[in-house]
């Protein structure tokens, strides 16, 4: 079933399995697949090859799998410390060869801590998304606590085998044996290994649907989010505030002149300055607020507002820290004009963005660089 699952994943491989760890962890589970294969082969293949190569395999296996969940989420690991792993299971499967037993016992303790490592961190960061990157849908945390759970799980049976057979076991045939307990043993592990291979598939899948997704909702050019973020938003900001009565403001944003500098500067300083301005809003934002590209050289910001005056002042702070030092002899944006409209009840999304762009324009009439609110 492992090999099956890593030839399929191989044909289907991606240029994001890299960063994702779909890639290690295919390997990973087709050295898993092949070390599996080479321990059944006991007392019918050379004992170097059934123990050591085997045990080598899973060593191999057992690093790649959970250098695959680093990868994913985005975190560092050590090769040295799964080097030196993988060297002593490989030393203690040679040295007993088709006795597993020994073997087993020692597996057991140092798989089940790196079993447990993986459950707390899959679990720790579980609401996370990529690096730096908001908060996981909710359908990947799911799918990476029942991840997280099963490796858990996995982290305590195998200690748990490995001292059960430490105890007692003194017969080298202790697969064959104890059917009680080692046919539910082996139940769980097949079960252990569909929840682990589908689950992390699955989070590679929903984790590259958020991306497309966030891809979706961004400016190419600003890495704002962009008109369709902002209808979306907007839903649902209209839903929230008639069903709580609280009010919120919508900031139409005009950057000054900017057709001027266009033409004496050219459209590649034009997108310069666009990207230069929205990374200076992005950064004066307060808390509660959002900012979008509404197209061209206009932006848009929501605000959480109690009051008109609350967003005045708002809107303003932005005004002062968007304009620039007029005598600058660098060539850049140096003012923008502001309109400001507040929901009132029964408003949709037309007539809020109406009277915003009403006071856009009577701040550009009214001068440039300032603040309107329209009532």
């Amino acid at each position: 079933m492992l090999v099956t699952i890593a030839v399929m994943l191989w044909l289907a491989r991606g240029v994001a399995d890299e960063a994702n760890g779909l890639r290690c962890w295919t390997w990973g589970i087709a050295a898993e697949g092949l070390a599996y294969s080479l321990l059944a082969g006991a007392g019918h293949l050379p004992t170097w090859l059934s123990g050591g190569v085997a045990n080598a395999l899973g060593a191999l296996s057992v690093a790649l799998l959970f250098v695959a969940i680093r990868q994913f989420l985005g975190l560092r690991w050590r090769w040295p410390p799964l080097f030196l792993m993988g060297l002593a299971v490989t030393v203690v499967g040679t040295a007993f060869g088709g006795r597993y037993v020994g073997a087993t016992i020692f597996n057991g303790f140092v798989y089940g801590m790196l079993q447990l490592l993986n459950a707390h961190v899959l679990w720790r960061h579980r609401h996370s998304a990529a690096p730096a990157a908001a908060a996981a849908p909710d359908g990947l945390s799911r799918v990476q606590s029942l991840v997280a759970l099963a490796h858990l799980a996995m982290g305590l049976v195998l200690p748990a085998r490995a001292l059960f057979l430490a105890l007692g076991a003194a017969r080298p045939d202790y697969l064959d044996l104890h059917t009680g307990w080692q046919q539910p043993l082996f139940a769980f592990s097949f079960v252990y290994l569909v929840v682990c291979c589908l689950g992390f598939l699955l989070m590679c899948k929903m984790r590259a649907e958020q991306e497309v997704r966030e891809l979706a909702l961004t400016d190419g050019l600003t890495g704002l989010a962009n008109r369709r973020a902002l209808d979306e938003d907007m839903a649902q900001a209209l839903s929230g505030a008639a069903q709580s009565g609280r009010s919120f403001a919508v900031l139409m944003i005009d950057i000054d002149h900017f057709k001027a500098f266009n033409d004496q500067h050219g459209h590649r300083a034009g997108d310069a300055a666009l990207r230069q301005f929205a990374a200076r809003l992005r950064m004066q934002l307060p808390a509660q607020g959002r900012a979008y590209r509404y197209g061209g050289e206009e932006f848009t910001v929501m605000l959480a507002a109690a009051d008109a005056t609350q967003a005045l002042a708002q809107a303003e702070a932005l005004r002062a820290v968007l304009a620039t030092d007029l005598a600058s002899p660098e060539p850049g944006v140096r003012s923008a004009s502001i309109g400001v409209a507040l929901w009132q009840p029964g408003d949709h999304a037309d007539r809020l963005f109406g009277r915003a762009d009403r006071a856009l324009y009577r701040a550009k009439a009214g001068g440039r660089n300032r603040v309107e609110l329209q009532a």
